[in-house]
């Protein structure tokens, strides 16, 4: 016995995972954009939409710090390439943290994370997460690393 459902439009599961290491250099000065994960590409059809689901595990190395601060300027992004274009962003987020005051150099743990859905034209799209670090992270920091991370896309067709 086969089951259909949506008139035999079944959902399609894309998805790209890792618990490897990958360091992201944060320079001096600067901005820095570095991609943590893509997905292979996805080809959509007319009112196709892209369920999207994203974390990174990212280690951050503060330094010392007298005063307890706002960590600002590490933005996490989901982007789209379509039909081999250039990259665009989709959505972001702000990531922000209070961090205490540190009278020794530490590393701490954030997880950021991001569901949503996408809407995209006709054609083959990639989608991908990259962490944007600029400003006032780079008097706090002196390295950031992705660890577990996870992409996952569910294209569900319209009948």
């Amino acid at each position: 016995m086969s089951c259909l459902c949506n008139s035999g439009l079944l959902p399609q599961l894309y998805f790209t995972q890792s618990t490897t290491d990958l360091p992201i250099t944060i320079p001096v000065a600067g901005t820095a954009v570095t991609e943590v994960l893509r997905l292979q590409p996805i080809t959509t059809l007319s009112n196709d939409r892209v369920k999207l689901d994203s974390m990174v595990e990212l280690e951050l190395s503060l330094l010392v710090i007298v005063t307890g601060v706002s960590l600002t300027g590490i933005t996490y992004r989901l982007e789209r390439s379509t039909n081999g274009g250039a990259f665009t962003t989709v959505t972001e987020l702000d990531i922000e943290s209070l961090l205490p005051i540190l009278t020794v150099a530490v590393d701490t743990t954030l997880i950021p994370n991001l569901t949503w859905v996408d809407t995209p034209s006709i054609g083959t799209h990639i989608y991908r997460i990259v962490i944007e670090a600029s400003g006032s992270v780079l008097n706090v920091l002196s390295s950031i690393t992705a660890e577990t991370r996870a992409l996952n896309a569910l294209v569900v067709r319209e009948a």
